[in-house]
């Protein structure tokens, strides 16, 4: 994508401009006009087509775009903090603190996040390389920043949340039982067995979700360039809301009951499931742009 096309994107997502405006700007960066009549009538139904898809997409790219580019100035605001520099991390938490981690790989330099639950109330921070994890602290928040490497950290339950930036690389967590917020520029997220809420966002890559029954809060996942797979590994109840522009929403497995099912209009499907008869269940929203949904249930026995 040009530096033009992504700064139109960014105003959207910051709301400078509209979903509709910012469809002009990009036609006009993308138009090499047209000679011929039939040529400009073509155009013009691309044109009403792509702005009918970008009026479909605005909120997407707001709530996702918007949510990454914010992620990825507050790091400016961290790197005026005084912070000291350690080959790894290892300490006990305060109860009821939240755990910040950012990650601003320059040209060239692969970063990546691997979240674990820690079996004790010690949080762990280690790198896989000879660089250096920078540590600070600012309100009730833990901070940890790297540039470089793939980060991996043992989260203790008695944390209150944990926010993972990541630009330029992947983030998997597993086991976590503290919420989570995640999000990435640039790669995919992984999340496996999360015992509490979790809000997961990318631009570049897909989303795997594998769901059992230590998952307990209303979670969101969103991607802009992926699919989304998610896997329901115990038989517990669950209610999906799906949302994809440009790909298909498929029911693998043990069927659940289709609450509703709007089909396509303009490249867009939605279908809202439900795994059990608890009403009470927790609420799982997805959205993909560019890629297809599966939701697979535990298979009948």
């Amino acid at each position: 994508m040009s530096e033009e096309k992504e700064k139109v994107l960014e105003m959207v997502a910051d709301g400078t401009i509209t979903a509709s405006e910012g469809a002009r700007l990009l036609e006009a960066l993308g138009s090499e006009g047209y000679r011929e009549k039939k040529q400009r009538a073509a155009g013009k139904r691309r044109i009403t087509k792509t702005r009918t898809m970008i009026s479909e997409i605005g909120p997407v790219i707001q709530a996702t775009m918007g949510d990454v580019f914010k992620s990825r100035k507050s790091f400016n605001t961290y790197e005026n903090m005084t912070f000291e520099e350690v080959e790894s991390v290892s300490e006990e938490v305060e109860d009821r603190q939240e755990l910040v981690i950012h990650g601003e790989g320059g040209r060239g330099k692969s970063l990546s996040v691997v979240l674990s639950r820690s079996e004790d109330e010690i949080l762990r921070a280690s790198l896989d390389n000879d660089s250096c994890i920078r540590t600070g602290s600012k309100d009730d928040k833990r901070i940890l920043l790297w540039k470089s490497g793939e980060l991996c950290v043992q989260v203790p339950d008695k944390l209150s949340f944990v926010k993972v930036f990541s630009k330029g690389g992947g983030i998997s967590s597993a086991g976590v039982r503290v919420p989570v917020e995640l999000k990435t520029m640039g790669g995919g997220i992984k999340i496996s067995n999360p015992g509490d809420s979790f809000s997961i966002k990318t631009m570049g890559g897909g989303l795997d979700i594998s769901l059992d029954s230590t998952w307990k809060g209303n979670s969101k996942a969103k991607t802009m360039g992926g699919g989304i797979s998610i896997r329901l590994t115990d038989d517990i109840p669950a209610f999906i809301n799906a949302t994809t522009l440009g790909g298909s929403i498929s029911i693998e497995g043990n069927e659940p009951k289709i609450i509703s099912d709007s089909g396509k209009g303009h490249g867009k499907s939605k279908m809202s499931v439900q795994y059990g008869s608890d009403e009470n269940c927790p609420e799982l929203t997805v959205t993909s742009m560019g890629g297809g949904i599966v939701i697979e249930g535990k298979p009948d026995e």
